[in-house]
């Protein structure tokens, strides 16, 4: 699916090929399109987890004191009730410290400088969403796909309704995405350039994505098979691949020690109860029923990858390798085969799903021989399959409402601000998913109400009366039902509303 002859290609400078210009363009609609859409703010119990991590990161802190009650010290009450979400207690009763990974905290700290706190994350999150889609253009090129057929596949990723998704808000899946796909394509090109100064860099630069790909998600370890596919048996590589990893693993150690006690400990504790056999048969049914809706039906061919007429042994294991190693990990844990949002966990294999599946395409395409087609019948099918992609993966954006997801996270600095507007510098503010928006945006104490049964809710009414201070509730919808009426009941009165969020106030207190 060649545009032009490759001869004059290669004879040509690259900002004079048409091609070129159209790839920016269209990477230019595409900054627009999520720029127009993102608000990656301190929303839920992630978003939330990151930006409070990263404030912390930025003042030099992993421990911070809660905000609790007078009459009512931490040690006396139930051990979440001043806790925010994406903060778990810090051991030896020191505060409490993040639950989520230091990596993307680490480059909003960086950013905050630039573009100040409102927006370093919505910064940090763009050039990752932008940057995940030049890795997988270079991901299919050094991997054999002609340059059209690379762009389809930048397209088919840029164009899914997960990836989309989580290029609007604050998490960290399409980071991962990113740092996973730069360090095996590194480690790739390091294996491929010949020995010396160039190899030794690729390796150095490998081992260093990779390390922040780790300390975005740890599980991103499961790509070391595949990177070390990609790097081959070369002691040298090996070492610089090493050495490019160690500062990110030194840090790893050192902010683990000090936020969780030990070097190797993350904030997530023992996670193996949430994986159970039982899960695999849901989730195997959810990932044929999701891949293809999200990735396009593409992603079935990866598994035809090896057997494919002209495929290369090291390209196949690497693929497949990284494939199957996220599929297969996630494939028992609790949640994955939940909703088609919580594929997002397998996001950073979704390079070699796309870039393995258009291997397959290529060479069964190549064994038809498209050779021999003129150009323009070579642009029309080009065109054909561009139309396809956008008209089919746009279908399931809209039926999914891929680019609400900004819009909705608004609502917490909005309720947030609301608060700060209305509510007395003094109040005790009941809440359970915005407590990590309100740890961020105010100084509000709060209390949880997912973690106090009757007396617990007597203790904290008591305690709020005595030391004179007011008690009010901001809820979601959902929330409402179970935290004034089965977890505190009394006489509340409805004083506002923000979006779906209602603001009440203990009458009385």
């Amino acid at each position: 699916m060649e545009l032009s002859n490759p001869s004059q290609k290669a004879c040509r400078p690259l900002w004079r090929r048409p091609g070129t210009w159209y790839a920016a363009a269209g990477l230019l609609l595409y900054a627009i399109l999520i720029l127009g859409n993102i608000n990656a703010c301190a929303g839920g119990s992630d978003s939330s987890g990151y930006l409070n991590h990263a404030r912390l990161l930025a003042s030099g802190r992993v421990h911070v004191p809660v905000r609790a009650i007078q009459g009512l010290p931490p040690d006396r009450a139930p051990s979440y009730l001043y806790m925010p979400l994406g903060f778990k207690p810090a051991p030896h009763g020191d505060g409490i410290v993040p639950t989520y990974p230091p990596g993307l905290p680490l480059l909003v700290a960086a950013a905050a400088p630039f573009a100040g706190w409102d927006h370093a994350c919505d910064l940090v999150i763009v050039i990752h969403s932008l940057l995940g889609l030049l890795l997988v253009f270079a991901l299919g090129r050094s991997f054999g796909l002609e340059p059209a057929w690379a762009v389809l596949g930048a397209v088919i990723a840029a164009a899914s309704p997960l990836y989309l998704t989580y290029s609007l808000q604050a998490m960290s899946d399409v980071p991962a995405l990113a740092w996973t796909t730069a360090a095996i394509l590194a480690a790739w090109r390091s294996s491929r350039a010949q020995a010396g100064v160039r190899s030794g860099g690729w390796a150095l630069a490998a081992g260093a994505a990779f390390a922040m790909a780790v300390l975005i998600r740890p599980t991103n370890i499961l790509a070391l098979a595949p990177l070390l596919i990609a790097l081959g048996l070369s002691v040298r590589r090996l070492s610089f691949f090493v050495l490019g990893g160690l500062p990110g693993a030194v840090f790893f150690a050192l902010h683990s020690l000090a936020a969780y006690g030990h070097p190797l400990a993350t904030g997530y504790g023992d996670a193996t109860v949430l994986f159970d056999a039982t899960f695999v048969g849901p989730t195997l049914v959810h990932y044929l029923r999701w891949l293809p809706a999200l990735f396009t039906p593409v992603v079935f061919l990866v598994a035809a990858l090896p057997w494919a007429g002209g495929a290369a042994r090291r390209p196949a294991a690497i693929m497949g390798s990284w494939t199957v190693a996220y599929l297969a990990f996630y494939c028992s844990y609790y949640c994955t085969h939940e909703t088609w949002w919580y594929l997002r966990f397998v996001l950073p294999a979704a390079p070699a799903l796309v870039v393995g599946g258009l291997l397959v395409a290529h060479r069964w395409a190549a064994a038809g021989k498209p050779a021999a087609w003129s150009s323009g019948r070579r642009r029309l099918v080009f065109a054909s399959a561009l139309i396809a992609i956008l008209a089919f993966e746009s279908f399931w954006s809209r039926k999914l409402d891929a680019l609400s997801v900004g819009r909705g996270e608004a609502t917490y600095p909005m309720c947030a601000e609301w608060l700060r507007q209305h509510l007395p510098k003094d109040a005790v503010v009941v809440a359970m998913q915005e407590s990590g928006s309100i740890f961020y945006y105010t100084d509000f104490t709060f209390v949880r109400w997912d973690q106090m049964q009757g007396p617990d809710a007597r203790r904290v009414i008591e305690v709020c009366a005595s030391a004179h201070r007011p008690v009010y509730a901001s809820l979601f919808d959902w929330e409402t039902d179970d935290a004034l009426r089965k977890r505190m009941p009394g006489a509340w009165s409805r004083i506002g509303e923000v979006r779906n969020v209602t603001i009440w106030r203990l009458d009385g207190s």
